[in-house]
């Protein structure tokens, strides 16, 4: 392959002379016949010789059909070459038009072709041995490569079917819990309506005194775990309805259902308790019953600090115990706050609040809305007496108004209202005069 691109650049260089020597240059007269002649002889020589390069390169080309392509190659890079000499002597005819003529070329200095080594068996042999290694080598790649497709083909179908797999095991999953869900919230609802049913069923034999059903009930209810049926059950323990009488086993339950949370039973040990002066323990479960929110309570509690009962008195806690219970509804509380702003200081030491009969008025309306009987009586109070010593802002007395709330809370139960009703009734005849000292004032 070396000595053919040797062989090629020699014809390149000699076919450039010739050209460069026949671009209008005029050989001496002398010299024409020689040259001419020598250089036939030259052409005639280098033509033997390419044609011999022809005939050994045909000959490589049936051993070797990789020296074929190479050959293929040669052809059309002397065929390129040949263009390029055309086109290079037409640019030099044109650029030597206007240029004085070269001098004759001595045909004695023509550089001879070196000489082409032949190409032996050996090199044939080590270039068809590379051969066969590089398309070895290729050939191994390509089986390599189809592997490592083949390979992350398998892993990638591995992967979706595990991805497939886990997908599928999460979807039955899911099912299965929603259907465990279902289950658990029907059995959830079937069970609370049971329990609902059996409490309805418990509260209505006690209510209507079928102790022994009751008994039936309630006791399946305690069992359960139920508060409502413990405290039914330890009524029952208490009053001896349909079981005997254990009041040591009644308390026992309205401890446990108090400890729970129930307000009822909270309520009955803390009135117990006061029934029995143990104000300590009274304070304890209001104290209770405040933490979870109990108007009633809270309310007591306002009572224990205004009358000292198991602890010091202090109108200043009393009356935010009041006016907490007050302000979300509890019309005892309305009352109480009432009275605070009614007598003020002058009643009560350290009072939060000033006298103001209109404070008074606001709140004790409050209570009476909600039927209270001692607000009422106690609104009857302010119109009866009014401003007194007309020192606080113009509160008028109405006796008749002051009767007709008498008689109102006479009618709600205030049974203190009637001396009421007579001190009014007797002031509007004329028979006596408004005989304050005689006033009930809750």
């Amino acid at each position: 392959m070396i000595n053919l691109k040797k062989t090629l650049i020699n014809i390149f260089f000699v076919s450039f002379c010739l050209i460069n020597c026949s671009n209008g240059e005029t050989l001496p007269e002398t010299d024409t016949t020689v040259v001419s002649t020598e250089m036939q002889k030259e052409i005639s020589l280098l033509q033997a010789e390419i044609d011999s390069y022809k005939q050994n390169i045909n000959a490589y080309l049936k051993e070797n059909s990789n020296l074929q392509n190479e050959l293929k190659k040669a052809n059309e890079n002397l065929k390129a070459a040949e263009i390029i000499i055309i086109e290079l002597s037409k640019s030099k005819i044109e650029k030597e038009n206007n240029t004085p003529p070269q001098l004759p070329i001595d045909t004695k200095k023509i550089i001879p072709l070196p000489p082409t080594p032949p190409i032996s068996d050996s090199m044939l042999t080590k270039a068809k041995a590379e051969d066969e290694a590089k398309s070895k080598s290729k050939s191994e790649a390509e089986a390599v490569a189809k592997a490592e497709a083949e390979a992350e083909a398998v892993a990638k179908a591995e992967a979706e079917a595990e991805a497939y797999k886990i997908a599928k095991s999460k979807s039955e999953a899911d099912a299965k819990a929603k259907l465990q869900a279902e289950a658990d919230a029907k059995a959830k609802a079937e069970a609370e309506l049971n329990l609902k049913k059996l409490k309805d069923e418990c509260g209505d034999s006690y209510n209507s005194g079928d102790y022994n059903d009751a008994l039936l009930k309630c006791a399946e209810l305690s069992n359960k775990n139920n508060v409502f049926g413990k405290r039914i059950m330890g009524l029952m323990y208490l009053h001896g309805h349909g079981i005997k009488q254990n009041t040591s086993k009644a308390n026992e339950l309205f401890v446990e259902t108090a400890e729970s949370g129930e307000i009822w039973s909270i309520t009955h040990l803390a009135n117990n308790a006061i029934e029995n002066k143990d104000y300590v323990n009274a304070h304890k479960w209001f104290t209770k019953g405040e933490i979870l929110g109990d108007l009633n309570s809270i309310y007591q509690l306002g009572l224990f600090y205004y009358n000292g009962l198991g602890v010091t008195q202090d109108f200043g806690i009393s009356y935010s115990k009041f006016i907490k219970s007050a302000e979300l509804g509890n019309s005892n509380s309305q009352f109480y706050i009432g009275k605070f702003y009614h007598f003020g200081n002058g009643s009560f030491v350290k009072s939060p609040v000033e006298k103001d009969y209109f404070k008074a008025l606001e709140w004790y309306s409050l209570s009476a809305d909600q039927d209270n009987n001692k607000a009422q009586n106690n609104i009857g109070v302010l119109y009866y007496v009014g401003d007194g010593d007309e020192t606080y802002k113009g509160f008028k007395p109405d006796v008749k108004k002051s009767l007709e709330w008498f008689k109102l809370a006479l009618g709600n139960g205030n049974v203190k209202s009637a001396t009421n009703i007579d001190l009014a009734q007797s002031y509007l005849y004329g028979r006596d005069d408004k005989r304050l000292s005689e006033l009930i004032i809750n």
